[in-house]
């Protein structure tokens, strides 16, 4: 049996509310009412076993129709015997943190912090209540946490379903999409929708995000403004669509709804809702916790595990055989038959543009990013501004690139960091690709990469050490910075533990100063060094001192066997697509940036590409295979 009170009720006067996968900022303060405490009629529960006491803290009303209201109506399904106590309309987070904090102080078993942007507070309090199991959505991560379970709906994939459903309703072509702030499942959902209309056959999904996720009257405006631009089939997420499907009831337009059933709002034209079904997850939370785990694991709800499910509508009469077919894609998707994510046909190539710091054929930095978007199995228009030795000349590239429409800008190289931090602001959606760098420095459409180059450079460096027979190797590098450093720390470290006498390095001063390059291989050549490598695009001087001694060199950052086809070893080659395809799957979903990578040995993206035209000693190259994949997995360490 259940008992459950709604502890605290906090409403605004102008029926302005927040959802979970972001704050609203920009609406107005809420006005809140006293906290009143209502009960409905309890059972007494067994003597031996109470029961589980559950919170839940919600932004918006917990009769939302939308995010709030899915998780009372999951926990409510739960076959369990639960005392549940829920604070709602927690617009400002302070609020909702101190309900949060509360509940656990008061002994609940289980706090539900049921939105996004309770995250960083949950963070702080959890800690604090070992004893208690907190779940925190939507978001796919505990931070570590071993009393957090974390959640999140695949929303994408009823979102498909109902764009499909949809395309087979409109007559003009133009379905409209009314969405709140452009992030979480919000995305999700409509970028699904979208994908799964144009499936379909609709000639246009036009998307208008209002900004906020409560405001009423501009979801009504929006779709207004749909009808006026020739829509006669909408939808939208997020609990202000109450004003969104008013519109639609008043023009006879169908609507599809998510996040719970919304046939209430308009019972002859709601065609089909998806429905979050926490209870799905919920209840693998709380029987992990009977035996005794509080937390530390992510779930997601979708279509193929029931925690997402297509209520339609009987009221509402498809044309023959859609319910059929939604059907049979629902079950396609569940099993992976149907791909959600894939672009529309009549979709354009995305537009990219790097900006690097050198040619874009130096066979080292900027040849690297070159190479790896054009390894991308992606329809791509990339446009190129090279050689910005002059930051000023790279930031005007940057800014002109976002001013013209590009998708995507690439800015190659770690200088270029402050004037992106001006320019990334401007352009909030596009997104930036920047490094190498290890940090967004906060900013949601930046994504930062850099390589793991000490491992390939160990690597180099062990192979080295089997090559020299005067056991010194030179090393020329440029400024002492970034991946350079790391390489060159790398190559050393591997050559010593390899047995090498010494490694002697040389930092020219210079990215690109081709004759001091070449100057230093002399100088380490004189020193009877009698193995070389180098990084940076200057390192072609030194590769030429190299090919005309007769001396052995490793490269780093592109394959440079071309620069002395018997002569180079092998190249620690920068695979950057690895990263790149995970950056630009993130912008498929509606994630523009704040994420930081790195490529490496273990995820493929560093690659130790050998010359086959030159022979090492017997037994090195399995002995470096076995290496590389020991650094990939750990079991060497490089530093």
């Amino acid at each position: 049996m259940k008992k459950w009170i709604r502890i605290l009720a906090l409403l605004s006067a102008v029926g302005m509310v927040a959802v979970g996968c972001g704050s609203d900022a920009e609406s107005p303060a809420p006005t809140t009412a006293a906290p009143t405490t209502t009960a409905s009629p309890t059972t007494t529960a067994s003597p031996d076993a109470g029961p589980l006491r559950v919170a839940i803290v919600a932004p918006s009303a917990s009769d939302d129709l939308a995010f709030s209201q899915s998780m009372v109506d999951s926990v409510n399904a739960l076959d369990r015997d639960i005392d549940l106590s829920i604070t709602d309309g927690t617009f400002i987070i302070e609020d909702a943190a101190a309900a949060i904090r509360g509940y656990a102080e008061d002994g609940h078993d289980v706090v539900i912090a049921h939105g996004t942007q309770f995250g960083a507070s949950l963070m702080e309090i959890a800690p604090d209540f070992p004893d208690v199991t907190f779940a925190w959505g939507t978001a796919t991560d505990t931070q570590g946490l071993d009393n957090v379970f974390a959640y999140s709906p695949a929303a994408d994939e009823g979102g498909y379903v109902n764009g499909w459903i949809a395309s087979s309703l409109t007559e003009t072509g133009i379905i409209g999409v009314v969405g709140p702030i452009e992030a979480g499942d919000a995305v999700a959902y409509i970028n699904g929708f979208e994908a799964g209309a144009l499936a379909g056959g609709a000639a246009e999904v036009n998307v208008t995000y209002t900004g906020s996720f409560g405001d009423v009257a501009l979801a009504a405006e929006a779709a207004e403004a749909h009808l006026a631009n020739n829509a006669d089939v909408l939808t939208g997420t997020a609990q202000m669509v109450v004003g969104a499907v008013g519109v639609a009831a008043d023009n006879d337009v169908p609507w599809f709804g998510t996040q719970a059933n919304q046939t209430s709002l308009a019972p002859d034209l709601v065609v089909a809702s998806q429905v979050y079904h926490w209870e799905v997850v919920l209840e693998e939370m709380l029987s992990l916790r009977d035996s005794g785990v509080l937390g530390g694991q992510a779930f997601e709800i979708n279509l193929a595990n029931g925690g997402l499910v297509i209520e339609f509508n009987d009221a509402f009469a498809l044309p023959a055989g859609v319910r059929d077919e939604a059907d049979a894609m629902i079950t396609d998707i569940g099993t992976g038959a149907v791909d959600i994510s894939a672009p529309a046909p009549d979709a354009g190539p995305l537009r990219v543009a790097i900006v690097a710091p050198s040619a874009s054929d130096d066979l080292a930095f900027s040849q690297s990013m070159v190479d790896s978007v054009n390894a991308l199995d992606r329809d791509i228009d990339l446009s190129i501004t090279d050689g910005t030795f002059i930051i000023e000349d790279a930031a005007a590239a940057i800014r002109g690139y976002a001013e013209d429409g590009h998708d995507v800008v690439i800015a190659h190289g770690t200088q270029f960091g402050a004037s992106l931090m001006e320019i990334a602001p401007d352009f909030p959606d596009v997104t930036f690709a920047w490094g190498t760098a290890t940090d967004t420095q906060g900013l949601d459409n930046v994504f930062a990469y850099s390589p793991a180059a000490d491992e390939g450079g160990y690597v180099n460096g062990w192979i080295a050490s089997s090559l020299t027979e005067t056991g010194i190797i030179g090393v020329v590098g440029p400024i002492e910075a970034g991946d350079a450093v790391a390489y060159i720390n790398g190559f050393e470290a591997g050559a010593l533990a390899g047995g090498a006498a010494e490694v002697n390095v040389t930092y020219t001063g210079s990215f690109g100063d081709v004759a001091l390059a070449a100057e230093a291989a002399e100088a380490h050549l004189a020193n009877n060094a009698d193995v070389l490598t180098g990084t940076a695009q200057m390192v072609v001087g030194a590769v030429g001192v190299a090919a005309d001694n007769d001396v052995p060199w490793f490269g780093t950052q592109a394959n440079q066997t071309s620069l002395a086809p018997d002569l180079v070893v092998a190249s620690q080659v920068y695979h950057w697509e690895v990263v790149l395809e995970e950056m630009l799957s993130l912008r498929d979903s509606g994630v523009l940036g704040g994420q930081a990578f790195e490529i490496n040995l273990a995820n493929g993206g560093l690659v130790i590409e050998f010359n086959d035209a030159f022979a090492l000693p017997a037994g090195v190259r399995d002995e470096a295979d076995a290496m590389i994949t020991d650094i990939g997995t750990g079991a060497v360490a490089v530093d």
